[in-house]
This record gives structure tokens, sequence and C-alpha cells, in this order.
């Protein structure tokens, strides 16, 4: 009989999970709020509204796509010893200041942060930083949420709401990201070092493997692996790191599941992320996470289905477009993907700039506008 895997979230990384891992022969369940959530499509059963206790019931493990997800269904999936990762880790990710917390006294390397719990807070962290973001504990992300203070009269555009987080700025030479799969039995296997641009706050391409020397690569492959350990982690598992123009390796924050920045994976991967996660959660041998070739992937934000877009996408060699099929366009809304390989990372950066240019022409700020704008 097969094996049944419930997933508690309907987006783009549900839909991505069950079409790269139905060929093992698994049964996918999935439960969404709205009923128009992408991976509700290919599903072998649709959960919707309260029917989320059906899906616990009738699946062998529970995982999920999203964080943000419904904490009562976490709740009783854990109790019945059903989901993977646990739930200390949604719990860690649904407040900022606790994951910051939680990281600095594990002894992870976080940028300095304070705690802001009322206006004078907010001038002391100034006054100790510099240059601060102040980010909201709750709801933030996609660079949603987020207040760069450059100088004193930025304090003013800080929503009075507390508390906040407050980061000292950090002079960043290089955003990358690890993404790795760790087994029931401490098995992990890490992908290589994923290099991400961001774009207004959110990601616009990433490319594999990241520009950074052997000796940061190992260090931040050593402290994601020291990370989920500590997690007692099973399943992919995302961290995001800044690399200061000093050489200082410092994480900005974890995701509890596969990850944008992954999606290279799809194509660049013996086996993708996706898959990997399944494997993990399930029991299933972790599969092979070696570079075929240089990889990469373009963000297709707040961009509405064009078959013209799509027909001059596909013509770049070592194209591929996953388009996420979502009800709704929004400005910075993730509708869809551009997976790009080619033999060389400047070849690959090349068509990575083709497709760009096709998806965004010179327009940019139309699709991803700052938030104070969007």
């Amino acid at each position: 009989m097969s094996r049944v895997l419930g997933i508690l979230g309907g987006g783009q990384l549900g839909l991505m999970m069950i079409l790269e891992s139905r060929k093992l022969g698994i049964k996918f369940l999935v439960y969404d709020e709205d009923p128009e959530a992408p991976a509700l499509r290919v599903g072998d059963g649709r959960y919707v509204g309260d029917s989320w206790k059906e899906l616990i019931v009738k699946s062998d493990i529970v995982t999920f796509e999203f964080e943000h997800v419904n904490p009562n269904a976490i709740s009783e999936a854990e109790s019945l010893g059903k989901l993977r990762p646990n739930s200390l880790t949604i719990w860690l990710k649904q407040d900022k200041i606790r994951e910051k917390v939680f990281l600095k006294d594990h002894g992870f390397p976080v940028p300095r942060f304070m705690v802001i719990k009322a206006p004078e807070d907010m001038y002391d962290a100034f006054n100790k930083f510099g240059r601060v973001v102040f980010k909201e504990p709750q709801g933030a992300y996609d660079g949603r949420g987020q207040y760069y203070v450059m100088g004193k009269s930025d304090l003013d555009k800080v929503p009075m709401k507390f508390p906040l987080l407050a980061e000292e700025f950090v002079d960043i030479y290089k955003e990358v990201s690890v993404i790795l799969a760790r087994s029931k039995n401490g098995e992990v296997v890490t992908y290589p070092v994923t290099e991400n641009y961001h774009y207004n706050g959110i990601l616009l391409y990433s490319i594999a493997p990241a520009g950074v020397n052997e000796e940061v690569a190992n260090e931040v492959k050593e402290i994601a692996v020291s990370l989920a350990k500590t997690l007692n982690y099973i399943g992919v598992l995302t961290i995001e790191f800044f690399i200061t123009r000093d050489g200082e390796v410092l994480i900005n924050e974890f995701a509890p599941r596969v990850h944008n920045s992954g999606h290279w994976t799809l194509m660049g991967a013996a086996v993708s992320q996706f898959e990997n996660h399944v494997r993990a959660v399930l029991d299933l041998p972790l599969g092979s996470t070696e570079l075929l070739k240089p990889a990469g992937i373009v963000n297709m934000l707040g961009v509405p289905y064009d078959e013209n877009i799509i027909n001059k996408i596909l013509a770049i060699p070592g194209t591929s477009v996953w388009w996420y099929g979502k009800a709704r366009v929004r400005p910075r809304r993730k509708m869809g993907h551009v997976n790009v390989v080619a033999n060389d990372v400047n070849e690959l950066k090349r068509r990575i700039g083709e497709v760009l240019s096709v998806v965004y022409g010179n327009d940019l700020d139309r699709y991803i506008p700052p938030w104070s704008r969007a």
C-alpha cells in the first residue's frame, strides 16, 4: 500500500513537492484555507476549511510547505507523532525575536540586535548601531515589515507598535543560502552553496554554485548542519547567510522547509530539494545533492501569464518554466519561476540576464515595487 503524506499549505512549494515526488508512488493529501491554492489541484485528496482533521487521520506523516499554517493542525499532528519537521521550528519562525534569541543563545553567529519595547529603545538602538534595520516580529517576509534607518530622521518612518526587532545594518558582500536534508537517523546531505540576489527586499534570482571560496563554503555548511542537529530537524532546512565585506559569516534567518533559493535543484541537482524533503520525512534514503551543472532561477514576480513571454523564455537555451497557476496577480507575488542551466557560470549569468530582460524589460519597479508603494 502506498505511503500517505499530508501537506499543510497548498502553495507552489507543495505543488512542486508533489509533482517532483509522485514518481515514488506516494499518495499526497493537501490542506489549505484557500480553495484555489495551487497544490490542491494536484493532490490525491483536497482539504479546506476545518477538514485538516481528516487529513491528519488519513496521513502516515504530516509535513508543511509554509510556516504560517493552522496552529491547531500542527499541534494535532505532533500529538499523534506524525509531524515532520517538529513544531519547534514553526514556533521559532513565527516570531523573528524568538528566532534571533534562540540562535544567539545557542552560539550561532547573528548580527547584533536589540528587542525594542518602547520609543526610547529605538533611539538607544540607533545610538548603539548607527544604522539599523527595524523588523516587525510577525508576518514580515520578502521585505515586508522592515524599516531601514540610515539616519536619525528615518526613525519617523518606523511604526510605533511594539515589540520590534532592531538589527545592526550589515555591510553585505554577498547573500548566500545553504539547503540541506536531514533524516531521522541524523544523516545529512547538503546542496552546493547558493548565491542570492534581491531587489527591493525580495529574491529576484539565485545562482549555484555561489561565488565564494572553499573556506567560506565549508564554514556556512558546517553552521547549517550544526543548526539542523540543534533543532533535531527532519526534512529540508534552509539557512540564509550574510557574508560581510570583512569576511564575517552571519545567519540572517532559517526556513524550516523547501525554499525559493533552492528551486535551481529542479534542473541543476541529481535529486531536487523537493524530492529529498519527501524522502527525509518518510524515512527513505536521501538522494544525491551533486551539482550536475551550474544552475539558477529567476522569479516571476507580479507578472501575469503571457504565452508570448513564455515562448521567448523557452527559446533561451537551458531554460524551463514553472508556472504556479495562482488565481490572482499582485505586485511582488511569486507567480512562477524560470530554471536556467549552463555549462559554466559566466554563460549561466548571461542566460539569466536574458530571462530578466524578457520577463521585466527595463521596468522592474512596476512588478517589484518597494512595500511603501505596493
